[in-house]
């Protein structure tokens, strides 16, 4: 195939990581995004020791000035964007009682207006050559209400499942695909932060009986960037080892 542009947010570490290094090995060119500038240069490290041009941005999502920018260099620097993949986010495990307004926004800012901002300038420059593709890393809280996550982690990424949906239906007109996926627990520095008592007790109600590990999660968005999935849009992809079902 001709060389692919993909653009991953959250690159610096965990699920975004293992996605970018997962596309590189499909051949895609990648550009990531990550305020963590030395986390995500080492992403672009393993994207470049897999043959495939890289382009570092660290780039603030709930920016409008800075998504704008950033979309405009990709397309420029790289020669154009097939794909992204909207997995910047932040998790806070404050009960519902302690969350101050100031955490609410932070998380609706990042989660939800990020993958708009993103998704937006993507699709404004894919709607022109009538080809693209956008996943969107969602979350199991969406669909449950959140276990241990915030509510407003729950509320924000049970909004990006229904803009996908939104975007999905507006973009099919021009051949673009929007999805998500899903992922339950996923065996990263963030969950090991949880504890032994906590991952415990979430492992014993997975019947696969262990976390996803990254590679799981970035399989199932591979594929969502793939020519197998060119028929489906406006699809959730569960990784969840069959904690949840539906």
């Amino acid at each position: 195939m001709d060389t692919r542009v993909a653009l991953v947010t959250g690159a610096a570490r965990g699920i975004g990581r293992e996605i970018a290094v997962r596309l590189a090995e499909d051949g895609f060119d990648l550009a990531v995004a990550d305020l963590r500038e030395e986390a995500v240069a080492e992403t672009a490290e393993l994207v470049a020791a897999a043959g495939r041009r890289t382009l570092v941005s660290a780039t603030d999502v709930s920016d409008e000035d800075a998504v704008v920018a950033m979309i405009e260099r990709v397309s420029s620097e790289l020669g154009g964007l097939d794909a992204v993949v909207n997995n910047a986010g932040i998790l806070h495990l404050t009960p519902i009682l302690d969350i101050s307004a100031a955490e609410w926004d932070q998380t609706m800012a990042v989660n939800l207006r990020g993958t708009f901002l993103v998704s937006r300038e993507a699709f404004r420059r894919m709607k022109e050559r009538g080809a693209g593709k956008i996943v969107s890393i969602a979350s199991l809280a969406a669909k449950v209400g959140g276990i241990t996550a915030g509510a407003h982690y729950a509320a924000s990424k049970a909004g990006v499942i229904c803009f996908t949906k939104s975007l999905a239906a507006q973009a099919a007109a021009f051949s673009i695909n929007v999805n998500a996926v899903a992922p339950g627990p996923v065996a990263t520095e963030m969950t090991a932060d949880w504890g032994d008592e906590v991952n415990e007790a979430f492992r014993a109600r997975i019947p696969f009986g262990r976390y996803a590990e990254p590679r799981d999660v970035a399989n199932a968005v591979a594929f969502l960037l793939s020519e197998q999935a060119g028929y489906i849009t406006g699809e959730v992809i569960d990784v969840n080892g069959g904690s949840y079902m539906d």
